[in-house]
């Protein structure tokens, strides 16, 4: 099925905290105060928190309601992009408008990257290292970038770089995280452009109107895992 995707720059949702969240146990220190701690959670999961969004217009608090409805309150699975192409390897951005030639009034959403990366070699589920082929990229890799798998049954997912293990013009090879969520083959598309997952509500889209005229919304995604995208 067609996955909604929320209008994260159509909001302005630009001041907002996108990490991945982990979970561990502590094995206990030992005679020389080392401690030991093991994962818990597989290798952690997306989330995504903002307050404080200013929805000044009209279409603006429409669309906040209308996706909350469209989503069935929250329950039904979305597709989150981040929009951060600050923290991309973008060199440049290309405008990609509607159809009908129109974009948002920001003009945020309606902008296309530089990259073109693929998967190099055949990578296994819950893999965290990849080869990486690398037609264009606007920047060398750095660490910390995010990218975009699109897996066939768990959809988009992002995963966020942490060490480049090698790196020329035309390859590289990453570490990365969260571990892959489905195995992937050589020629898979890999997008640093829109980075984006699969996500759902936790808890409420609350939009309070502050007058007759002004909302203020605040929301938490977290990565959705119930795999039903068929």
């Amino acid at each position: 099925m067609a996955l909604l995707v929320f209008p994260t720059c159509f909001f302005g949702i630009f001041a907002k905290d996108v990490d991945i969240l982990t979970a561990s146990i502590s094995g206990g220190r030992s005679l020389s105060n080392i401690e030991d701690r093991i994962a818990t959670d597989g290798g952690g999961y997306w989330y995504a928190n903002a307050d404080g969004i200013a929805l000044h217009k009209p279409e603006k608090i429409m669309a906040w309601r209308a996706f909350n409805s469209a989503t069935g309150g929250g329950i039904d699975p979305f597709i989150f992009p981040i929009c951060d192409a600050r923290h991309q390897p973008i060199g440049k951005r290309f405008r990609v408008p509607h159809s009908d030639g129109t974009g948002f009034d920001d003009d945020t959403l309606y902008t296309q990257g530089d990259c073109e990366v693929f998967i190099a070699e055949n990578a296994p589920l819950r893999a965290t290292t990849i080869k990486l082929a690398i037609t264009t990229l606007g920047k060398p890799l750095i660490g910390g970038e995010r990218f975009t798998i699109v897996h066939d049954t768990w959809r988009e997912r992002a995963y966020q770089v942490g060490a480049i293990i090698d790196q020329t013009a035309t390859s590289a090879t990453i570490q990365f995280h969260t571990p892959l969520r489905e195995a992937v083959n050589a020629g898979t598309p890999v997008d640093f452009n829109n980075p984006r997952f699969v996500a759902h509500v936790e808890g409420q889209m609350s939009a309070p109107l502050s007058n007759p005229k002004f909302a203020t919304g605040s929301v938490r995604f977290v990565e959705d895992m119930t795999g039903s995208y068929t």
